[in-house]
């Protein structure tokens, strides 16, 4: 209760200094030639300390004592991604109000889901299916029984049962060490439409770093991808997608832009 009253009494900014000095930031630091030099340096996403703080989280969403879950930090109020939920609505529309199949990629225990589930549970009208890890889908599959939401660890299994209408890359695509070599996997499967969000950009130049989170997050580090936006734009643009940027999921990062764009066939 007294976190979430410093939220409403005090400007985001001044939460921001608060962070700093408290050292509650997260940190993006160093320069890698490839991956597994950063993995060297740091760790992985498969850290088990990640996975126990985000099952300890997604534990209190399911037994009601949060709405939501995101990188473990609890939601305790109902925040709907209302442009999101508006995007994929018009989708569906397009389709004559058919169920909209969604690819959420890297999409944990259905962070994104569960903060939205106020309209996704409509079973007449969406399917979300999530890609993740073996010991998250196994976990996860075990606990919950939601007839519109599924867990699966492999996406070749995925594509031979599925095609999705649009996928999702919600803070995903930087944390995998062959990010394109999927996306081509995906587009090879003539999927319409992308949703790229929060993930890292320079302007003209990539990089390799690592992430140090802050212990209320978990303790943990692992390699990040900073991608170079042109070459990332012109990929796209070569399999003949239209970029349109998106003005909401954005935020800066250690002085790192973190953008979000909503790719569609042409």
């Amino acid at each position: 209760m007294f976190k979430q009253l410093i939220k409403f009494v005090l400007p985001e900014i001044f939460i921001k200094k608060i962070n700093i000095i408290l050292k509650r930031n997260i940190k993006i630091k160093g320069s890698f030639r490839d991956w597994r030099k950063a993995i060297k340096s740091s760790g992985t996403y498969e850290n088990k300390e990640i996975f126990k703080k985000v099952k300890s989280s997604f534990l209190k969403v399911i037994n009601n004592k949060a709405k939501f879950e995101r990188d473990s930090v609890l939601f305790t109020s109902e925040k709907l991604n209302k442009p999101l939920i508006d995007l994929l609505d018009k989708i569906r529309i397009k389709k004559k109000n058919k169920k909209l199949i969604i690819l959420d990629y890297g999409g944990s225990f259905g962070s994104t889901y569960f903060q939205n589930i106020k309209i996704l549970s409509n079973e007449l009208q969406y399917q979300w299916d999530i890609i993740e890890q073996k010991k998250i889908v196994n976990f996860a599959n075990k606990t919950i029984k939601i007839k519109n939401l599924t867990f699966q660890n492999s996406i070749n299994e995925y594509f031979k049962k599925s095609k999705p209408d649009i996928v999702i890359f919600s803070s995903v695509l930087h944390y995998l060490e062959f990010p394109f070599k999927l996306i081509e996997k995906i587009i090879k499967k003539k999927i319409n439409y992308f949703l790229i969000l929060n993930t890292p950009f320079f302007d003209d130049k990539s990089d390799i770093k690592i992430q140090l989170n802050p212990k209320h997050i978990y303790k943990a580090s692992y390699p990040i991808r900073i991608f170079n936006l042109r070459l990332f734009k012109s990929y796209f643009f070569k399999n003949r997608f239209k970029i349109v940027k998106l003005n909401w999921d954005n935020q800066v990062i250690d002085g790192i832009n973190f953008k979000s764009f909503f790719i569609k066939n042409k």
